[in-house]
């Protein structure tokens, strides 16, 4: 025969059972709780990033594909694009750039009109240089654009590629003055037309026995042949002697003397002139 049980057992294990019952579906419901709240929180951070990174296509620092080389000292890697053409002063200073009489859409008004990164963004020397590869408007017939990489001081200072309007392109020599590129043979170097909207593709090239080179293209890197990017005969602008030394700094700026500038993106050579 069974035993009974008492009937102050009974209550109190029934009891128990209601007290365990309770904190059971308590603790399930707080942690339901506590995931549903840290996946709104997470939504939400995500939603921010999001809205932060498109807020502003018009001025905004994104990556671009690398345009590959096959020269063994260079390192080919994804390039980064600063889109400015909806940028204010509140808007350069995001993106680390420094910028002087340039107004809203990267609008300069003359030769005090400079544009300039806040950190060091060249590549290596060792790594076969840097390219800067920009998109323009010359908005007059006496507007110029400055491309000095390698640069250091304030005003930026550095190996400069002058673009001007109805002229030959030219280059900074090691005495400070502006000359004529020496072109590329027998290629004549692009004259640019005021109000026409140009992409430019410049090396700024360190070779391996030390030599510096300024090779150009009035098109997009991607745009470029093989056969365009391998022979020094075929760029519309190349220079080989009487360039500035590259080791003064490694910030990058523009003069933006009457001209707009609606990006430019920074990455490995293209050229492959190996020396």
């Amino acid at each position: 025969m069974v035993p009974s049980i008492p009937n102050h057992f009974k209550k109190e294990f029934s009891m128990f059972k209601k007290i365990f019952v309770i904190t059971a579906i308590g603790l399930l419901y707080f942690n339901c709780s506590m995931a549903k709240s840290s996946e709104n929180n997470n939504s939400s951070s995500l939603v921010a990033l999001l809205v932060s990174a498109s807020s502003n296509p018009g001025c905004a620092i994104t990556s671009a594909s690398a345009i590959t080389s096959n020269l063994s000292q260079v390192e080919s890697k994804a390039r980064t694009k600063y889109t400015i053409s909806n940028c204010d002063e509140v808007g350069f200073n995001t993106l680390d750039l420094n910028q002087t009489s340039v107004t809203k859409g990267a609008i300069g008004i003359s030769g005090s009109s400079v544009l300039s990164t806040k950190k060091d963004v060249m590549l290596a020397t060792s790594k076969g240089g840097t390219n800067i590869e920009v998109t323009f408007t010359l908005n007059s017939q006496s507007s110029s654009l400055d491309v000095i990489a390698y640069g250091t001081g304030s005003p930026l200072d550095g190996p400069i590629y002058r673009i001007a309007t109805g002229v030959q392109t030219q280059y900074k020599s090691t005495s400070g003055t502006f000359a004529n590129t020496s072109k590329g043979g027998s290629v004549s170097a692009p004259i640019p037309v005021a109000g026409t909207s140009y992409t430019y593709c410049l090396d700024f090239q360190s070779t391996p026995n030390g030599s510096r080179l300024l090779n150009g293209f009035n098109k997009p890197c991607a745009e470029l042949t093989e056969t365009e990017r391998g022979s020094m005969s075929l760029y519309p602008i190349m220079q080989m002697m009487m360039v500035p030394t590259y080791s003064g700094g490694n910030r990058l700026g523009f003069v933006l003397n009457g001209v707009t500038i609606t990006s430019f993106t920074i990455g490995s050579i293209v050229s492959n002139t190996e020396m």
